[in-house]
């Protein structure tokens, strides 16, 4: 589902710009922008994994492509899983939901996504929403587990029943793609209805996107970009990277090169890797305002953090250039292990050199042959034979 729900913003951003006008130059933008845009301090390291485990169901969705950390590097969340654990045993169902969320992501202890979806069961079962909707994931993602659609939705529907709006956003999204259960675009619009108008803001995007698509119903874009907007409002980062490009080129709303770099650092601050990774690129280029390289590396850290594997590559090699300022040896060669994680061409060679000439971590010629097996699988050439 995960996929699908990609290809198909991805499909509105081509909508979008199927009819674009020339940019303004970055001259006429250059002025102060009407919000500050809130980028993170350039760290390898972000803050999504204690925020998981103190329930902010947001940030975990963040971390569904965490990295093993290499050892020593990092926070260590493993007190606050095990307190999580003792809680749950004590019968504490949100508790037991956010233990299945830290088996998930591997926060605290070791990745386990059987454990994972073992806990989140017993959790939803006993009558966490939260759990239903993070257990219904799993099997709409096939993150670690046979990808099964007709279970998927099936659990999405449990959790929407228990009235969360993430669970009703899955159902709607099978819905209206004829995912696990037959389509029925009315039915999926009243439940992303329903979970937007309680501020869940992704609801408000997909509800945009159907709008925008005019998949099932009759397309209509002014509609489409008031979702955008209200779902952006809500913490919807997809909707804010769509309304910049509105912004950007003018398509249903005026073009405003400031609005536009607005959205894309409330993207940004909403977790949405793309929008991250296109704050940089202005920032770095000076397109949309004045060249900013600090801030352009921390919003390139945030995309990286965000699972951005091309973020994470680029700043890797900025470290091993001497081109970021203090970014240390340990600091390269996690960026590297990232993008290798995040699937970034030429991520792997450089994560398995690291541990074979053993530069910002301990020398370790069994992971090195790790790395490089695994960028020669995904097609890196100059991983194999390594």
């Amino acid at each position: 589902m995960a996929r699908r729900s990609k290809a198909v913003q991805y499909a509105v951003l081509a909508l979008l710009g199927a009819s674009l006008v020339p940019i303004v130059s970055c001259s006429a933008a250059r002025k102060a922008p009407r919000a500050t845009v809130q980028t993170a301090r350039s760290s390898v390291f972000s803050e999504h994994e204690s925020h998981c485990l103190s329930g902010d169901l947001a940030e975990c969705e963040l971390i569904e492509d965490r990295l093993e950390e290499v050892a020593g590097i990092g926070p260590d969340f493993s007190k606050a899983s095990l307190v999580l654990r003792d809680a749950c045993r004590q019968d504490r169902r949100e508790s037991c939901a956010r233990v299945g969320q830290s088996w998930r992501y591997g926060i605290g202890t070791s990745r386990d996504i059987a454990k994972a979806a073992d806990t989140l069961s017993v959790a939803c079962k006993a009558g966490s929403a939260s759990a239903c909707a993070w257990w219904g994931e799993l099997y709409a993602r096939g993150t670690g587990l046979s990808r099964d659609p007709d279970l998927a939705f099936k659990i999405f529907t449990m959790a929407c029943e228990k009235h969360d709006p993430r669970g009703c956003t899955g159902a709607a999204r099978a819905l209206s793609h004829g995912i696990g259960t037959q389509i029925d675009t009315a039915k999926a619009i009243g439940l992303l209805e329903t979970a937007c108008e309680g501020g869940y803001g992704p609801a408000c995007v997909h509800l945009g996107e159907v709008y925008e698509t005019g998949h099932g119903v009759e397309r209509e874009r002014q509609r489409a970009l008031k979702y955008f907007e209200l779902g952006c409002e809500r913490g919807g980062g997809g909707g804010c990277l769509l309304m910049s490009v509105v912004h950007r080129f003018g398509m249903g709303r005026s073009i405003d090169p400031e609005l536009a770099l607005e959205y894309l650092g409330r993207g940004c601050g909403a977790g949405h890797a793309t929008a991250c990774q296109q704050l940089a690129d202005f920032q770095q280029s000076g397109e949309l305002c004045d060249v900013e390289p600090r801030k352009a590396i921390a919003s390139r850290d945030s995309a990286c953090q965000l699972g951005a594997g091309d973020a994470c590559l680029i700043l890797g090699d900025g470290c091993n250039r001497g081109e970021i300022k203090f970014c240390t040896t340990e600091y390269e060669s996690l960026y590297f292990i990232r993008a290798c994680s995040n699937g970034a061409p030429g991520g792997c060679v450089r994560a398995g050199a690291a541990f074979e000439q053993g530069r910002g971590v301990i020398a370790d010629p069994v992971k090195a042959k790790e790395f490089f097996k695994k960028g020669c699988a995904s097609g890196d050439t100059a991983a194999c034979g390594r």
